[in-house]
């Protein structure tokens, strides 16, 4: 993104700021960039800085949401004078929070997939957008609260999903081309989708030893263990990990290079966990709907049962966005499955991903007080819903 100080002369001093730090986020992590450094891109003084902000994450704050609010806008816009949305026939040319992305290229694909703080956690980021401004409700009367609740969930993580699908992709559809993929997509959606056959692990990750698999184990329960209890990812250390896992430092690093990506193999390992669980035996158009609400409740059961990296995704923990990484690594997954998807395999692979980590998501929130076997019953039903009514709010 070039930056020109001559086309933002006449911008409002905000507007300036604002555009001088997402300048430098592309650079660094905002720990280390300076007021001086932002009013010099800005070109504005520091007091005319400080005159609007108190320090640059409360500039940080307000572009994301002033990002939050655009989104909302333009998905209310989009849907104001429409009474309902049927997902068989689908009118819209562009879905709205694509559109508005391709619009603010630079804001989202510097923090949606990024290993540097600011960490915006785009789960909540689009779980307020689309229960503040605008509310889809299914048009079946006898839909329950949970399901409206599921709706939500499912929602933003979908959205993000698919952003995060487009950029991977280096943006070569146009938002309209994406929109037609997932429209084709979500009309001919299948409960089983959420299942999949065996995939071989690559060579490289096949037979570790079991010593190797010991230690890892025990430095990432130590890890869990401390994030838990200092509330706070960048006050532990590898110190902290190795004196809890009683592993000597030495050997850390010969399984990890540093504690980031000792969070990215727990992040890993939970994938690893889910797939095995949705992993079933003959073809995926095979399952019953039986056999699908006693998977789910194994899956359901295993979130109350471990604490793993999705229990730190709503909260206040400082940790780097794991989303982005689990639905890679979930994509991957869906990849190798033998599927005919007429809108495409990797758009199908991305919504499925999105899918179930919306539905984790509201086990792990809402969803906490129903039994593993009333959620799965509740998801089975989600899934057939293909009309919604649109309320403006």
């Amino acid at each position: 993104m070039s930056y020109d100080h001559n086309s933002v002369a006449n911008e409002p001093t905000p507007s300036k700021i604002k555009e001088a730090l997402l300048k430098l986020l592309i650079e660094k992590d905002i720990r280390h960039i300076t007021s001086k450094e932002i009013a010099g891109l800005a070109n504005v003084s520091r007091s005319a800085l400080y005159f609007y902000y108190e320090d640059k994450f409360d500039i940080f704050e307000e572009i994301v949401q002033e990002q939050k609010e655009g989104i909302q806008r333009a998905i209310f816009d989009s849907l104001n004078g429409l009474d309902q949305i049927n997902l068989q026939e689908m009118k819209l040319k562009v879905l709205p929070s694509l559109s508005y992305v391709s619009k603010h290229i630079p804001f989202f694909l510097n923090m949606m997939d990024r290993n540097k703080m600011p960490y915006v956690n785009f789960h909540a980021f689009f779980f307020d957008v689309f229960t503040r401004e605008i509310m889809l409700t299914p048009m079946k009367e006898n839909v329950s609260e949970t399901l409206k609740d599921m709706y939500v969930h499912y929602r933003a993580l979908y959205t993000y999903a698919i952003i995060l699908f487009w950029f991977k992709e280096g943006m070569k559809l146009s938002p309209e081309e994406i929109s037609q993929q997932y429209w084709d997509l979500v009309s001919q959606k299948r409960y089983y989708w959420m299942f999949g056959v065996t995939v071989l692990p690559d060579e490289k990750e096949d037979r570790i030893d079991r010593r190797v698999t010991r230690t890892r184990q025990a430095l990432q329960e130590a890890m869990v263990e401390l994030i838990i209890e200092k509330k706070d990812y960048s006050a532990v250390t590898i110190s902290d990990i190795t004196r809890r896992s009683d592993v000597r430092r030495a050997t850390f690093y010969d399984h990890y290079s540093c504690k980031d990506e000792l969070l990215k193999a727990i992040t890993h390992k939970f994938c690893a966990d889910m797939i095995a669980i949705l992993t079933i035996e003959g073809s995926m158009e095979n399952v019953t709907i039986t056999q699908s609400e006693d998977i789910l409740t194994r899956l359901f059961a295993y979130l109350s049962e471990h604490t793993s990296i999705v229990h730190f995704i709503s909260g206040n923990y400082g940790i780097p966005d794991p989303i982005p990484e689990i639905l890679n690594t979930l994509s991957s997954f869906y990849l190798k499955q033998q599927i005919d998807i007429h809108a495409g395999k990797q758009m199908y692979a991305y919504y499925v991903s999105g899918l179930l980590v919306g539905l984790i998501l509201y086990r792990l929130q809402e969803g906490k007080e129903y039994t593993p076997q009333f959620l799965a019953q509740e998801f089975i039903q989600f899934l057939d819903l293909k009309k919604y009514k649109i309320n403006l709010l």
